[in-house]
């Protein structure tokens, strides 16, 4: 025990029972500085800073994955069909969640729940009227509401695939933006594949 000399009793007394003052080591005192002065720089690069975390890693991975796989789905039609088929494509819709999330999140959020930009996830809506308008509005934009125009950025396979993702959006349980613009009849159901020759009822 130490005779107080090197490490002083400290002045305050809980119950009679007195302790030695004992500081904490000069090395550990200036890592916990060091520690705490590190952590404001390393928040602001990794987490307050766009495209640094691993989140934003890997979406950029599946959004690369997703472009080198649209590119083998040919010239997409802005058809009722094609963006039926594709909403139910689990990886067209990955990847263009990825894309979402870069280019339309900031404004309609990362659920499409809506923020700047209207709610995507309700059955209200301002310029759509049938599913092949969502491509309209995607290409040419609303500059007059702050929707840019992404005709010059995506290709028309993408603006397709986009449009299903869209579409595949309403209905989602999202508490989001209050609806804008004018309720709209559901969208069409997708048509029943064909029977194979040869699969028909004995």
């Amino acid at each position: 025990m130490s005779d107080g000399v090197e490490n002083p009793l400290l002045d305050h007394d809980v119950d009679g029972i007195r302790e030695y003052d004992n500081p904490l080591p000069g090395w550990w005192v200036a890592l916990f500085w060091v520690t705490t002065v590190f952590a404001f720089p390393y928040y602001l690069f990794f987490h307050a800073t766009p495209g640094r975390t691993i989140h934003d890693e890997y979406d950029a991975e599946v959004a690369a994955k997703a472009a080198r796989l649209i590119a083998t789905y040919g010239n997409l039609a802005n058809e009722e069909p094609t963006i039926q088929k594709y909403m139910h494509d689990p990886i067209a819709m990955s990847g263009m969640n990825s894309v979402f999330k870069a280019k339309c999140a900031q404004c309609h959020a990362a659920d499409g729940g809506g923020g700047v930009g209207p709610n995507l996830t309700d059955d209200f809506y301002i310029n759509v009227k049938t599913m092949t308008d969502i491509a309209n509005v995607i290409r040419v934009g609303v500059p007059l509401k702050g929707m840019p125009t992404w005709g010059g950025q995506l290709s028309e396979t993408e603006i397709v695939l986009m449009s299903s993702y869209i579409a595949q959006l309403r209905g989602k349980p999202i508490t989001g933006k209050a609806p804008q613009g004018e309720k709209i009849a559901p969208w069409p159901q997708a048509a029943d594949p064909a029977p194979s020759k040869g699969s028909g009822a004995n």
